[in-house]
């Protein structure tokens, strides 16, 4: 189950067009707050295809860290 759907919203999704639906929904809930073991839960999947997800999308925006990661997230 997809809980956000980035089609719906194309104008964040187009902020991120590297990042595939799967590792923008997961950062994205990332981004608010949610813990990795919340987005498992929230998203009915394992928690190390969270753990993945949020690993590529580290990958791509080329940080090490996942306060990296929230910051590519919150630029302002």
């Amino acid at each position: 189950m997809m809980l956000f759907d980035p089609t719906q919203h194309p104008e964040l999704r187009n902020l991120f067009p590297e990042l595939t639906p799967v590792q923008f929904e997961t950062s994205f809930l990332f981004s608010l707050g949610c813990s990795q073991k919340e987005i498992s839960i929230l998203r009915s999947v394992a928690y190390k295809v969270v753990k993945q997800a949020i690993a590529e999308a580290k990958s791509k925006f080329e940080t090490q860290s996942l306060t990296g990661l929230l910051t590519v997230n919150h630029p302002g």
